[in-house]
């Protein structure tokens, strides 16, 4: 199978860059809707310095997010106008003096965006996250971003139960179990993709485990979840872009051995499976596929650059929570096309737009927003009193 990658679409619109602050803040701060970035170039050694933050930063023109350095100081810095609920992950790309600027690579794309994967996360602010690659990255974010208010862990809130195990062909999945419920009781269930990235690392990034916990201790009835690794990079691709077999090993793997692990509720209504980016493609189709395995879906920011959903038709029943970030110039457009042939094929959608770009920084909250939607508009999964 050709692998295929995201087309490399200009910024439709110019960087909302503007004046940065009189006088110059000493680190990164938000001011309203204007977020002013600061490196501090401690060493003196830097002959550039490039910001990078998802979806603002235009990997086609990368010049136009290089920060200015303010005479006379160790400071380098820009200021974007972005709006008060707008929520990214950033880092820093420095070149020193007599070395090539590090996210320059003669035109291979790959190694660029491999190097811009890589930057230093701001030391100025104590705020955030990881991204695919697992690189701690900083967050930034407005006065008005979406609450994240069941992201971080809560003292007092019992902890489910994780288990690590081996799943078909060998891949790593790990099962959450709720806290107080039997192996064998029968309880509805989170396929998460991409699982790697949400079953928790030392830092506690973006635990949906965390999450869950929290959830269930606000009232969420209770749900198991199985997160599941993706294999790594070219694995991913092979699984989980269009033509992947990312759904059959999903349906056809992957549930038949957990029904025979722990007690998951009856029907494929008590099936969710949760993705982002390919993942969310893939948890999109085995949505619109496969209503014998699946019956709810939870997507972030979808790669619906790949073609080919539009042209199937929504089995009844099946519930999608739809969201994408307002700053994904090159997904808007086709969410926007598919919320409009689910609802008109009677698919029960919900849509949430966040200002954002194709980011952990906003999945990691989004994702609990999804899974509430789920439980709220599913028969047999509720929230309790």
């Amino acid at each position: 199978m050709s692998q295929r990658r995201p087309p490399k679409v200009p910024r439709p619109t110019p960087v909302p860059r503007v004046p940065s602050p009189n006088p110059l803040p000493e680190r990164t701060t938000v001011d309203g809707d204007t977020f002013t970035f600061v490196w501090r170039d401690t060493d003196g050694e830097a002959e550039a310095v490039l910001l990078f933050a998802n979806r603002l930063t235009d990997e086609t023109s990368l010049a136009d997010t290089l920060l200015e350095r303010l005479d006379g100081t160790d400071l380098w810095q820009a200021s974007f106008r972005m709006g008060a609920d707008w929520r990214a992950s950033y880092s820093f790309l420095v070149q020193r003096r007599g070395e090539p600027a590090p996210w320059m690579a003669d035109g291979d794309q790959v190694a660029i965006r491999t190097a811009l994967d890589h930057g230093r996360p701001d030391p100025s602010n104590p705020l955030n996250c990881r991204n695919r690659a697992g690189v701690l990255q900083s967050v930034v974010e407005g006065r008005d971003a979406a609450e994240q208010r069941w992201l971080a862990p809560r003292d007092g809130v019992e902890r489910g139960r994780i288990t690590r195990l081996a799943g078909p062909d060998g891949r790593t999945v790990w099962l959450y179990d709720p806290p107080a419920t039997d192996d064998r009781d029968e309880l509805p269930l989170l396929v998460v993709l991409d699982g790697e990235v949400w079953v928790g690392g030392p830092d506690g990034a973006q635990s949906l485990p965390t999450t869950l916990d929290n959830l269930l201790a606000d009232g969420l009835g209770p749900v198991r979840a199985v997160f599941v690794d993706s294999g790594g990079r070219e694995a991913r691709w092979a699984d989980l872009s269009s033509d992947g077999s990312g759904a059959s090993y999903v349906a056809d793997d992957l549930l038949p051995l957990i029904r025979t692990l722990r007690g998951v509720s009856p029907g494929p209504s008590a099936i969710t499976v949760v993705g982002q980016s390919l993942g969310g493609l893939t948890a999109l189709r085995l949505g619109l596929t496969r209503p014998d395995a699946v019956g709810g879906v939870v997507s972030h920011s979808a790669s619906l650059w790949q073609d080919g959903l539009l042209d199937l038709t929504p089995p009844p029943g099946l519930r999608v929570f739809l969201s994408n970030g307002s700053q994904e110039w090159v997904l808007d457009r086709p969410h926007r096309a598919l919320t409009d042939h689910l609802r008109a094929a009677g698919v029960d959608v919900e849509v949430s737009i966040h200002n954002g770009g194709h980011d952990y920084a906003w999945w990691r909250g989004g994702v609990a927003e999804g899974i509430v939607w789920l439980a709220e508009s599913t028969d047999g999964w509720s929230r309790s009193s």
